[in-house]
């Protein structure tokens, strides 16, 4: 029941937001009483946390096994191309944490900023340290680059429009990151 109290949650958090879900909705949507939605998460702060923290799981098992996958370039591109892999609704769990992060309980978002910048942007920042150590990058603070890269891939992370499915443009956005737009 847990896991399905995810699933119905993180459906009514992507597509509304956490301000426009309540407790009551996810219950009836998932055929419990307020009760025994009660009797697993604590509050509506814990479920939201529940679905970062099993999304952060997922995103940094990407980051981890793109090590498997060559150098610089090779990596960062195995990396986006996994990204897009997972489903639409998965991928825009990253858009609801950027903006509802906040509506984590005080300890919850210090415990998830923590484990967001252990396992998901210090891994990215050390992929990058490593392309320009092996010559394959320009010497660009890590930080940025991650945050230039997390900024391009933002707006792919959209909540799926019903009945709008697109061919995503992965191998020109990876152009675009990886050799600019500039002809040399």
């Amino acid at each position: 029941m847990r896991e399905r109290i995810l699933e119905v949650a993180t459906g009514h958090f992507v597509a509304r937001g956490y301000d426009g879900v309540s407790m009551r909705e996810i219950a009836d949507d998932c055929g419990i009483t307020k009760a025994a939605l009660y009797y697993h998460f604590a509050g509506k702060s814990a479920v939201l946390n529940a679905i970062f923290t099993s999304y952060l799981d997922e995103i940094a098992d990407v980051v981890q096994a793109s090590s498997a996958h060559g150098t610089g370039e090779v990596r960062l591109r195995w990396f986006v191309t996994e990204l897009f892999a997972l489903q639409p609704q998965r991928r825009a769990i990253m858009r609801l944490a950027m903006h509802d992060v906040g509506q984590l309980d005080p300890e919850f978002r210090a415990e998830f900023g923590r484990a967001y910048r252990s396992r998901f942007l210090d891994p990215l920042q050390q992929l990058v340290v490593e392309g320009v150590a092996a010559g394959e990058f320009v010497a660009k603070d890590p930080a940025l680059v991650v945050r230039v890269l997390l900024g391009l891939l933002y707006p792919f992370f959209a909540p799926p429009a019903a009945g709008a499915a697109q061919p995503e443009p992965i191998e020109d956005l990876l152009d675009i990151i990886c050799d600019g737009l500039v002809r040399r």
